[in-house]
């Protein structure tokens, strides 16, 4: 683990194995260790570099940020680290920044990896859902967020049959900071439609969803497949929105054959 003093913030981050890099962003409320399967399995063939968004993690909390300033963030932190181009990989808000950074910095990638996460901008509805969730991040703080967002986040046979990982995931949310769960939300509820967008996209594209994510469920995922021309499309059984976690050897295969495909 390592840090570095970048876009005046620290940012703290996993840098492991040799290679080409392999860039893991992380999801909304949670830090690098979602990844943590991947980081240990993955970087036996590749450099696997895994930051804590600012405020997440073991990075120090700062002011307000957006979607496209995490991407300006994790560009920067590649930039240093001698780490570009990249194949990006993001879950959820990872995915939203992975795709903002596509957008800003197409040269630098030479792989894109979206996993349970979607393309359009919230609707009225979900705005509403996230202004709701800074007023109970503000009252009751991370721990009432993991009790709302822990049985959306994983499947129901990972709620029943996986308690270690149910136990994980909520130790994680409970550590994030209120106010950076506050200022995710703004970012998320703010974060521009990126439909019109993934068509543009060139670089090698692979899309992963858990067969049981009602967050963003299939039906998005598939969406985002035809709009994005030349991208594959792995279906994760037994896995919600935390596919990584949930289902770390399967997803380890697909990023697997998704690399190697890449490289031949």
């Amino acid at each position: 683990m390592a840090t570095q003093f970048i876009n005046g913030t620290t940012i703290h981050f996993a840098d492991k194995g040799t290679g080409r890099p392999l860039v893991l962003l992380h999801s909304f409320p949670a830090d690098l260790r979602v990844w943590n399967d991947q980081i240990g399995e993955l970087s036996s063939r590749r450099r696997v570099i895994a930051p804590d968004f600012r405020g997440f993690g073991q990075s120090p909390p700062g002011g307000p940020f957006t979607v496209a300033s995490l991407a300006q963030d994790v560009r920067e932190l590649l930039r240093s680290l001698d780490a570009l181009p990249c194949v990006l990989a993001g879950i959820s808000m990872g995915g939203y920044t992975a795709m903002n950074f596509a957008r800003q910095f197409p040269a630098d990638l030479s792989g894109l990896i979206l996993v349970d996460t979607k393309d359009a901008a919230d609707n009225a509805e979900q705005r509403e859902n996230r202004d709701r969730m800074i007023e109970v991040a503000r009252s009751k703080g991370s721990a009432a967020i993991a009790d709302l967002m822990i049985g959306k986040l994983l499947s129901a046979d990972t709620a029943a049959h996986r308690p270690a990982q149910v136990k994980t995931l909520r130790k994680i949310i409970e550590a994030c900071p209120a106010l950076t769960i506050e200022h995710a939300l703004a970012a998320l509820r703010d974060r521009p439609d990126m439909t019109g967008e993934l068509p543009k996209i060139a670089t090698p594209t692979l899309i992963v969803v858990g067969d049981a994510d009602e967050i963003t469920p299939i039906e998005m995922a598939t969406g985002m497949h035809k709009r994005i021309a030349g991208s594959q499309l792995a279906i994760i059984p037994g896995a919600g929105h935390m596919s990584p976690m949930e289902q770390p050897s399967l997803v380890n295969r697909a990023l697997r054959q998704f690399l190697d495909g890449m490289a031949q």
